[in-house]
């Protein structure tokens, strides 16, 4: 999943726990990576504008968890961003910046309402030859759900799963105390901008423009884009989002990136929608903004 997974267990199951939370990982990987030529994404994306392609459950569920969000989100999130994603490949092209009529060409294919699912036949389908799903925005956050559950089956009542700085805890450190975690200074990631016990939360989420990118001529180009523009976001450094996945959004249910797209004003607008969802947002000028929930629970000793 691009991105070093750290899992902390603790208690006689641990073991099996921590197995069984990677072995969710590999398979949300194998369902959704669309680098790889074998997983149900790909094939999705080869029949597009060609026929429906059988799929796993897991695999629907996921695409309509996705949809969800891009309905709350007014698209800001869509999944069909594939064909846009890989015209800038960030991260595997070098510093390519892709022209405008590069970009033109792409933005009709990305239409998340388009997606035709099939729940009876289990059948997903692009109806327009070109479309492709891009699962990289909510893949990880669906994995660290599973994950978790995965270690609950097991028995196990205390860990911390890190998927690059994306967080799910379960109950509190073995001595009692809730698990202590921090955000990243988007612009100094050596430093963190706040620190706070993830409680009565279970689960943190971050998006942010200094994850994968690249600057040319002194502009930033993030691996995080506008299904709409073609381009990247320019008011947001970061969104980190908190909240408690067994009660709110079980499976990822919502997305950090979405909120890098709607900016400050709109995002703030937009989590009205997502009740028992707190959030820090830092903008590209430095601005650290917390929502009232989560603000009472930062540490001020920094």
């Amino acid at each position: 999943m691009d991105t070093i997974i750290e899992i902390t267990a603790y208690g006689p199951d641990s073991e099996a726990g921590v197995n069984a939370a990677f072995e969710e990982f590999k398979q949300i990987q194998k369902l959704s990576d669309h680098f790889d030529a074998e997983s149900q994404v790909t094939k999705i994306n080869q029949q597009a504008g060609i026929a429906p392609v059988s799929v796993s459950d897991e695999l629907i569920e996921m695409i309509n968890y996705a949809n969800s969000i891009s309905q709350k989100t007014d698209g800001a999130f869509d999944i069909t961003i594939g064909p846009l994603t890989e015209l800038w490949g960030i991260g595997h092209k070098d510093d390519y910046i892709p022209t405008q009529q590069e970009i033109d060409n792409v933005l009709p294919l990305i239409d998340y309402r388009k997606i035709k699912i099939d729940q009876a036949n289990r059948t997903v389908y692009l109806p327009q030859a070109g479309m492709k799903l891009d699962l990289g925005g909510i893949g990880k956050d669906y994995a660290l759900y599973k994950a978790a559950a995965a270690l609950k089956s097991c028995g196990v009542k205390s860990a911390l799963i890190n998927a690059g700085g994306d967080i799910s805890v379960i109950g509190s450190k073995p001595d009692g105390t809730p698990w202590r975690i921090g955000v990243q200074d988007p612009r100094d990631t050596e430093n963190v901008i706040a620190k706070f016990p993830l409680s009565p939360w279970n689960t943190s989420q971050t998006s942010g423009d200094y994850q994968r990118f690249f600057i040319k001529d002194n502009i930033r180009y993030a691996h995080i884009l506008n299904p709409r523009t073609g381009h990247q976001p320019t008011e947001l450094a970061s969104v980190t989002l908190v909240y408690n996945d067994d009660e709110v959004y079980s499976g990822g249910d919502i997305a950090s990136s979405g909120f890098m797209i709607l900016g400050l004003e709109k995002s703030l607008a937009a989590l009205q929608t997502f009740p028992g969802v707190e959030a820090i947002f830092v903008t590209t000028d430095g601005q650290v903004i917390i929502t009232p929930g989560l603000k009472a629970k930062i540490d001020q000793e920094k």
